[in-house]
This record gives C-alpha cells, sequence and structure tokens, in this order.
C-alpha cells in the first residue's frame, strides 16, 4: 500500500495502480495523471509484451503440438477430396522425429498420432492432391536405403537352378529346383520315404498344381526343425519362391492359392505355476 501525495491526496489507493486499474476503473481514468506519476507508479504501461512464438506454447510438447496443428488444419481443408485405398507411405521413424518434436519430450504414441494423420492425408487421389499437402507429405516422408534403392532380383544359377529358403513355425526348407522330370528329394531320399502321409505329400505337390506344373521340375530338399507338417510346409513355401524365380508372372497365382504366405505359429512357452502354456491346476475349494 502506498499513497499519493499532492494533487492525489484524495486518492487514498488501497492497492497499486495497474494498467488494469487505470483502463477498467473510471474512477482513476477520468483525471489527466502527470506522465511522471504514471512511469513511477505503473511501470507495466511501458514494458511490451511478450507473445509465445507457437500457439501451442503452455502445451507439455509445443513442438509436437505445432506439428499436428498443422496436418489437422490441411485435413480439415481438403477432407472433401476423393481418396484412393492402395496408397501406402514411407513415414520417418520415431528417432527421426524427435529432432523435430522436442526430442525427450516426444512418446511413441504422438508419433503414432502423426503417421496416422499422413496416411489419411497421403490417401488423397494422386491427381488433386493440393501443392500445400504433398510438401507436408515430403516433409515427413523417409528416405530408402542402399538396400531398399537396390531390390535385389534373384536369378538362376549357371546350373539352371532357383535357390530359395521356405519356413513355416519353427520348420526351415533349402530348396533347390531346376527343369527337369519331377523327381522330388527330401534330406537325400524320396519324397515318399520321408513323408509317410499322404496328406503332406499332396502339400507339396499342391503349388506344382496351381501351376500346373506338375513333373516339369526336379526339387532337391533339405529340411530341419519343426515336425513334419511344418516341414512339408516349408518346402511349399520354398518351392512357390522357386517357381516365382522361373516364370515371375506366377507370383499372383501362387499368392492368391496362399502358397507364398508364411505361418509364423510357434508352440508357446510354458508359463511358471501352470500345467502348460495356459492350462492350470485342478483347484478344488474342499
Amino acid at each position: 500500500m502506498f499513497f499519493i501525495t499532492s494533487s492525489l491526496r484524495r486518492l487514498s489507493l488501497v492497492k497499486p495502480l495497474t494498467q488494469q486499474s487505470l483502463r477498467f476503473n473510471s474512477r482513476y481514468t477520468k483525471p489527466a495523471l502527470p506522465q511522471r506519476l504514471v512511469q513511477e507508479f505503473v511501470p507495466e504501461l511501458n514494458e511490451k509484451r511478450i507473445i509465445p512464438v507457437h500457439n501451442t506454447y503452455y502445451a507439455e510438447n509445443p513442438y509436437h503440438e505445432a506439428n499436428m496443428k498443422e496436418l489437422n488444419d490441411l485435413l480439415r481443408k481438403y477432407i472433401t477430396l476423393p481418396v484412393v485405398t492402395e496408397k501406402v507411405g514411407r513415414w520417418i521413424t520415431f528417432e527421426q522425429y524427435q529432432g523435430l518434436a522436442g526430442k525427450e519430450r516426444l512418446r511413441p504414441g504422438e508419433h503414432r498420432a502423426l503417421t496416422g494423420v499422413l496416411a489419411r492425408l497421403n490417401r488423397i487421389d494422386t491427381q488433386l492432391i493440393p501443392d500445400d499437402v504433398q510438401a507436408v507429405l515430403d516433409k515427413y516422408s523417409r528416405a530408402k536405403t542402399k538396400e531398399e534403392e537396390q531390390k535385389i532380383v534373384r536369378e538362376l544359377d549357371a546350373e539352371g537352378r532357383s535357390r530359395t529358403i521356405g519356413r513355416r513355425k519353427n520348420a526351415s526348407a533349402l530348396v533347390y529346383m531346376a527343369r527337369g522330370t519331377g523327381e522330388i528329394i527330401v534330406n537325400g531320399v524320396s519324397m515318399n520315404k520321408f513323408f509317410r502321409r499322404l496328406q503332406e505329400r499332396e502339400d507339396i505337390l499342391y503349388p506344382l498344381k496351381v501351376v500346373e506344373g506338375e513333373g516339369e521340375y526336379n526339387i532337391f530338399a533339405t529340411v530341419e526343425g519343426g515336425g513334419f507338417s511344418g516341414k512339408s510346409g516349408a518346402i511349399v513355401n520354398g518351392i512357390a519362391k522357386g517357381l516365382i524365380i522361373h516364370n515371375p508372372l506366377l507370383k499372383p497365382r501362387l499368392y492368391k492359392a496362399g502358397c507364398m504366405t508364411r505361418d509364423h505359429r510357434v508352440k508357446e512357452r510354458k508359463k511358471p505355476g501352470k500345467r502348460k502354456a495356459r492350462k492350470s491346476p485342478t483347484w478344488v475349494k474342499r
């Protein structure tokens, strides 16, 4: 509390003069105060207001929030444009995005939210995509590595054989294929001796039936791991890959038939306190 003497003695102030009190209290704004008194008792009037650089300054991660605001504004602006479903983008990784969004402040969920909006913007029809949207997509796109740019093209070796590796569950098979009379050797013995069950033999011949190539290839396979069903499935996967090396035009048919899809299932490990992976011991209350 302070008091102003001389011409302002009649105005005994209960609280200091501020910019807000001078603006909204007519009791103090009507008299013309000398400039000296204003500078002495209301120094805030001479200072400039500090404005944050980003509108999201008070957020937990203002850099990421500013990026999301830019993307969401574009999405709302062009939400009515037609989209396509087959476009797939390659966006910067979590570590790369940390340099643009606060480093240690960034969370994995925030990176997933960014890529989700980018994927939606990338689905806009290529012929109608605006320039500002394309510029933003290029900003967050990830450059291809040297291995990705140099696409591996598998070819036949000097003896006309294709060398592929097929897998199913825990089984892995190394398969060599060459044009021949239809002989199939598995681990040094004929297929009929190695696989006793008819179903496993039919599974191995299935990719050849799909492309109508039975009796046209000699197949030599070395397989290990898993059971007999897993071994036969691994050989099927290797044969399908070898057929594509011999004739790349067969790839759509083999994919549609399911021969190119690997089965990643494995046996779940036993858990402590359980009989098996999930089976519990019998519980009796009394």
